[in-house]
């Protein structure tokens, strides 16, 4: 119940007809059992998930729930950041596309439903940046705050009005779909509470959240409302830089008296990322990213009495959101040439002023609609029980927006990469995605050998871009002892490519012919260009997949309990981008200028190549085989000095491959000189990453006091990437005729292609150099059990090691400072 102290306890066969009352205690400090961390419980979704509950995550002070996140195994406490995107990834190790394609395959479900950002769209082509380069990036550090192609930004999810945040990893329940690496499932507040408001700083960040659940007459249900606003500036000596948040929330529980429960929720949330112009920059840089959202859902259960049927839950979503990002910058050059034609052929184009205010902006509105239905019975056979769940899921996804502005007059980027950007409508030419999805699942339970032993097995079935998938899964555990117990879990499971993913713009090609520019008004000026339109096309594209074997065991005495899980993942089909290489053959010209006359021209007969042409493109090129293993002991609070111990241990391995073609033209001059190879074909891009990490923590409990301060360690062992030897070295080159020839034994000698060597040849080793900790203090006090004061403090002791790291190949130092400085969250709540 929500405010309440769970309590669990094993009734008897001899009690099933008997009533039980079972008295639950409101949570607070004062009780003698109070639990501040995560606990590893296993329950019906997956054999090793991680739960937080109310009081939990009401000791962590938390901006956003990626603070709540950050507590566990494996992921490092730190300073709340909200100036800088925040995404999730479970088991996996390495950046880039490889961490954006995890966090899309981590889903966030609200209540029994997956929040969806299969929508965002908010990206420039990535046929010319690519997809970690398409974001409009601010002032800060080159941070961008919009995360196409990945998972939620976990910044704008507050924490205040959660119940519970249960963390799967491991292989989720048939009924789950949408997810390659996990899910975090968070079950708001509902029904009755008390008035609960709470206030927090730290630094720069301030936040205030209030909420009250009513009891309605007539038996009319209850109401829970919440309100959240939350405020940070990067310096708060100038708030140039800031991020501001509003949420609201309503939900309405009616419940019959027997049979039939009903949960509508409604919800309008703003955010707003802002950098501001600088009074001091005479660039005039100004980045917003800005959004609002409104949704609303609702969630309906009924108890049958069939013995076909005992349960039918439904579900319906849909949201709305209205998403704008924007940058303006002043450029101060010589007058550019560009093209901005959308087609493709010879045309003449125009020039800019030196001096302008250049403009970026997307518009996008993305709409996303959901609905499940699911039948469930219990059926016992002997002593034995099948509790029987079947479903089915529907969602859709789509972009309303202006998309990509035209910007043509005032561009920020010209002629960037040979190409110049287009205007992209997203309401008119991208069409919605649809996926289904249908699953089958038996939550069974009986004794072998007088041991108690839970399956859960389930398969389901999507359907996703003309891609199916069939996706078996599997939960077992054997109770050994009342004090033992062993896991084994298997599993499959994929995600759909997003809309940014399935649907990006046009590929164009802008080349420049003759680019002759006398003065700004003068009728000689000529800039004549050819472009090339290119429809894309990733209509092959297909789901990423990931198949999860895991094992674990599991120990609970009266002081003590403790858990090992071993873990392999394989992650296939993920998304990233493939660069492509074509040349041009075009009509060469002879120009004929005259000091103010229009310059003419004609063909000479001739033809031009125009090599090294390239554009991206969405791929399934990304793959990793993940291993790993997780260690947790917890020791219960000893009466002597008040205090309980706990420790995890996490140990990951990744070997990370792309299959896509690693392909780099070479230079003109090479071309010009009239050399066999025009582009180098080398050794896919391949990776190793490994990383050993602990958490300690000890938290020191006086009821009678409501009193608790918690102490927890992070330690880092060990963090090390290696790349291969001999991945500078070329496997293939390709010759003006794109004939692709195999090179079996490199020679540097070879007139032919010994020029495509780069740097990058020898295997490269980076690791921390020495082991380091980062050091937070957590102390919280209650009063009559109506107001909580909590201070936290991380890196309370201001750890800050550091140290130089040398790079033969580029002949560079690089200075690395571990930990961030101390920084103190304070907060207040109260209840009433």
């Amino acid at each position: 119940m929500v405010g309440k102290k769970t309590v669990e306890r094993v009734i008897l066969a001899t009690e099933y007809n008997k009533e039980i009352l079972f008295v639950l205690d409101d949570l607070s400090l004062t009780l003698n059992d109070v639990e501040v961390t995560a606990k590893r419980n296993g329950s019906d979704v997956s054999n090793s998930s991680i739960v937080f509950n109310r009081q939990a995550i009401e000791q962590v002070q938390a901006f956003s729930i990626m603070d709540v996140l950050n507590n566990l195994p494996g992921k490092a406490s730190v300073t709340p950041d909200l100036h800088h995107s925040q995404t999730l990834t479970l088991r996996g190790e390495a950046g880039g596309n490889y961490a954006m394609s995890n966090s899309l395959g981590v889903a966030i479900i609200i209540d029994g439903i997956r929040q969806s950002n299969d929508a965002n769209m908010q990206n420039r082509a990535v046929s010319q940046w690519g997809m970690a380069g398409s974001t409009i990036s601010g002032r800060v550090g080159g941070t961008s705050y919009d995360v196409p192609f990945t998972g939620l930004d976990l910044r704008d999810i507050p924490a205040d009005n959660i119940e519970s945040i249960e963390v799967v990893q491991g292989v989720a329940a048939a009924k789950y779909s949408e997810m390659t690496d996990g899910a975090v499932i968070i079950n708001r507040q509902a029904g009755k509470t008390p008035y609960q408001a709470n206030v927090a700083i730290n630094a720069g960040s301030t936040k205030f959240s209030l909420s009250k659940g009513y009891l309605l007459d007539n038996n009319l249900g209850a109401v829970n409302i919440s309100l959240g606003y939350l405020n940070s500036n990067e310096d708060p000596r100038d708030k140039i830089q800031s991020y501001n948040r509003i949420n609201t929330g309503l939900m309405w529980t009616w419940k019959s008296k027997e049979r039939f429960k009903n949960t509508v929720s409604l919800d309008y949330n703003t955010r707003s990322d802002d950098e501001k112009q600088d009074p001091d920059d005479a660039e005039q840089l100004v980045t917003y990213v800005k959004s609002r959202s409104v949704s609303i859902s609702n969630r309906s259960s009924l108890d049958l009495k069939s013995a076909y049927v005992s349960n039918i839950s439904t579900t319906f979503s849909y949201n709305r959101a209205y998403q704008d990002t924007y940058k303006q910058w002043l450029l101060n050059s010589l007058p550019k040439g560009i093209a901005n034609k959308d087609t493709t052929g010879f045309y003449l184009g125009f020039y800019l002023p030196g001096r302008y205010l250049a403009v970026e902006q997307i518009i996008g509105e993305p709409e996303n609609i959901s609905a499940s239905l699911s039948l469930s019975n219990t059926i016992y056979v002997g002593q034995a029980s099948h509790s029987v769940n079947a479903g089915a899921n529907f969602s859709s996804s789509a972009n309303k927006g202006l998309g990509i502005v035209d910007n043509s007059d005032n561009p920020r980027w010209v002629n960037t990469g040979g190409t110049n950007e287009r205007p992209y409508d997203y309401d008119k030419l991208v069409p919605a995605m649809i996926n289904y999805g249908f699953y089958i699942q038996d939550s069974y339970k009986s004794k072998i050998f007088k041991k108690g032993l839970n399956i859960n097995a389930g398969l389901r079935y999507d359907l996703s871009n003309g891609s199916s998938s069939i996706q078996p899964r599997l939960n077992a555990n054997l109770e050994l002892s009342k004090k033992w117990r062993l896991n084994a879990a298997y599993g499959i499971s994929s995600k759909s490519p997003t809309l940014a993913h399935r649907y990006p713009a046009a590929i164009y090609t802008d080349l420049v012919i003759k680019d002759y520019y006398e003065s700004y008004t003068s009728p000689s000026n000529l800039f004549l260009v050819y472009s090339e339109k290119i429809l894309s096309d990733n209509s092959r594209l297909k789901p990423s997949k990931s198949t999860q074997f895991e094992i674990g065991s599991h120990f609970t005495s009266k002081w003590v309990t403790s858990s090992l899980f071993l873990y392999y993942k394989n992650n296939r089909n993920g998304f990233s981008n493939q660069q492509n290489f074509r040349t041009i053959t075009l009509p060469e010209f002879q120009f004929i200028y005259t000091s103010g006359q229009p310059t003419t021209y004609y063909p000479t007969g001739g033809f031009v190549n125009y090599a090294g042409i390239s554009d991206y493109n969405p791929s399934n090129g990304l793959s990793s085989d993940n291993k790993g293993a997780e260690f947790a002991i917890a020791i219960k609070k000893i009466p002597l000095i008040q205090t309980s111990f706990s420790l995890n241990t996490t140990f990951n391995y990744s070997d990370y491959k792309s299959v896509d073609q690693n392909i780099k033209a070479v230079e003109a001059s090479f071309i010009n000189a009239g050399r066999e190879a025009w582009y180098g074909v080398y050794p896919p891009e391949e990776h190793k990453d490994w990383s050993s990490m602990s958490k300690l923590s000890s938290s020191t409990h006086i009821p009678r006091l409501g009193f608790i301060v918690t102490t927890s360690a992070d330690i880092f062992w060990e963090r090390q990437n290696k790349k291969p030897e001999n991945r500078g070295y070329p496997i293939a080159y390709i010759d003006k005729n794109y004939v692709i020839h195999p090179i079996t034994n490199f020679d540097p000698a070879n007139i032919d292609y010994g020029y495509l060597t780069y740097n990058d040849s020898a295997e490269s080793l980076t690791k921390q150099p020495f082991v380091y900790a980062n050091i937070n203090l957590q102390i919280a006090k209650e009063i009559r059990k109506k107001i909580n004061i909590a201070i936290n403090a991380y890196n309370v002791f201001n750890i800050r090691p550091s140290y130089l790291s040398y790079n033969s190949s580029e002949q560079t130092q690089t200075y690395t400072q571990l930990n961030s400085p101390l920084t103190i969250t304070g907060g207040v709540s109260f209840k009433f």
